[in-house]
């Protein structure tokens, strides 16, 4: 266990805090907060000898490949941050070696490179294995695929200030001005809210709050907020709230507007699909899922990423959703329905 600092932040050369400290903190952070009712922010900032505030930017930078990973990506972690606590959910994967992304495995096998050609000379017996075996997966990668995933047209240079902001407004309980730009909006809107929580899921942070022009609590994605600023009025969360309420599976969603839509996986990914949701198995080995959606637009996505594997049973509806996004397409690639 780290022993405390005496309250101070750990801090590296220059008075920064170092990538290695930052790791020494995160792999302490999930476990413990992974235990039921999460942690106390106040107990694991006195154990680490840190601020709560740093420890809040650790706990961002554990999902921070959200903000450049394309949507759809997924995610195994949840993490719902509230003022006072952390509460840390997996699905357990991290029992079993790191995947990575193709981008992530071209980023590493370029650094490779360049280990070797400034490294000492033996650093070519501790690189090359881990080399081949890199450039042997990229190789069989499809070279426009790879190139999509280097794209950095998804990072957003502004966005890192909105979410400091509405962290420290959450972690104050201090009322916060957003203007947000809702899914099949046509102009942004100014809402004022309370943030109660922050939940991350499926890629994506999102901000639990109570909205004072509607009365109750809202979902609102962070990267779809274009601004955010205090208004000052403090306030206290409810004790009935729970965060874990807006969250099914690895998704956040917002209870009472949703569509129940019924989901067959092919017996080809539904072992993959039953890791991270709950469904039943049918005769043929096929899992069938049911899944609640808010956004038609979400679910025509996350079918066609499976093409002729997922099929859409019900309601008639949500075919239609996926029907009406096929038709612009030729016959030839048009997946069954």
């Amino acid at each position: 266990m780290p022993e405390a600092k005496g309250g101070r932040d750990q801090a590296g050369p220059g008075g920064a805090s170092t990538a290695a400290d930052q790791l020494e903190r995160i792999l302490y952070i999930l476990p413990a907060a992974s235990r039921e009712g999460g942690a106390a922010l106040d107990e694991l900032a006195g154990t680490l000898g840190v601020s709560p505030r740093t420890l809040s930017a650790d706990i961002t930078d554990v999902v921070a490949r959200a903000y450049y990973h394309p949507a759809e990506s997924g995610s195994d972690i949840q993490v719902h941050l509230y003022s006072e606590r952390v509460e840390v959910f997996t699905t357990g994967d991290f029992q079993r070696p790191v995947r990575l992304s193709l981008a992530e495995a071209a980023c590493l096998g370029l650094a490779l490179r360049g280990a070797l050609a400034t490294g000492p000379g033996t650093a070519g017996a501790e690189v090359s294995p881990t080399l081949t075996l890199l450039e042997e997966a990229l190789a069989g990668a499809d070279a426009a695929e790879l190139l999509k995933e280097l794209e950095t047209a998804d990072l957003r240079p502004g966005e890192s200030g909105i979410r400091e902001t509405v962290t420290c407004c959450l972690q104050e309980k201090e009322a916060v001005r957003l203007r947000y730009f809702k899914p099949a909006g046509h102009a942004p809107e100014s809402r004022t809210v309370r943030p109660y929580a922050l939940a991350h899921a499926e890629g994506h942070w999102y901000l639990l709050a109570f909205c004072e022009a509607s009365r109750e609590v809202r979902v609102f994605r962070m990267d779809r907020i274009l601004e955010a600023a205090p208004t000052g009025p403090r306030f206290e969360v409810p004790a009935e709230f729970d965060a874990g309420a807006f969250v099914q599976g690895s998704r956040v969603y917002r209870g009472g507007e949703e569509t129940e839509v019924r989901v067959r996986y092919s017996p080809a990914i539904a072992r993959w699909i039953a890791e991270r949701v709950e469904g039943e198995r049918d005769p043929e080995g096929g899992l069938v899922v049911t899944h609640r959606v808010v956004d038609p637009a979400w679910i025509v996505r996350h079918v066609l990423q499976y093409g002729p594997d997922a099929v859409v049973l019900e309601p008639e509806e949500a075919r239609g959703w996926v029907r009406e996004a096929l038709a612009p397409l030729p016959a030839a690639n048009q997946v069954p329905i």
